[in-house]
């Protein structure tokens, strides 16, 4: 499975946006994709229509993973100890607990991401 940053949805979803083509890539990918329900939240922060977003994951197979209040403590760790901002946190956290590569253009996340042993994909 590969965890998905908000900044791949965005390019995707925006043909303008100088990632859109790598992005794409990514999307095209056979691997199952997953977000976080955070992340999801953040995409829809935005947006004009909010169901719009929630109609993508339908149609791209996205796996939308809730965040439990048992998470919140391993959440908070990988904030911490990775000093990532929270959403690109959660993408971290979701990514190791699930046992999946991470796709982001954020190079502070890939870094660390990659520093941890979690496969990326870019």
């Amino acid at each position: 499975m590969i965890v998905l940053d908000a900044c791949v949805l965005i390019a995707f979803v925006d043909p303008s946006d100088a990632s859109h083509d790598a992005a794409v890539s990514i999307m095209e990918t056979l691997e199952p994709l997953a977000i976080a329900a955070l992340t999801g939240a953040e995409l829809m922060v935005r947006a004009v229509d909010r169901s719009a977003w929630v109609d993508i994951f339908r149609e791209l197979a996205i796996e939308v993973i809730p965040i439990t209040a048992e998470d919140m403590v391993a959440i908070a760790a990988t904030r911490c100890d990775s000093g990532l901002r929270m959403p690109d946190a959660i993408v971290l956290w979701l990514a190791r607990t699930t046992g999946s590569g991470v796709a982001s253009f954020d190079r502070r996340l890939l870094a660390k991401a990659e520093q941890l042993g979690v496969r990326v994909v870019r």
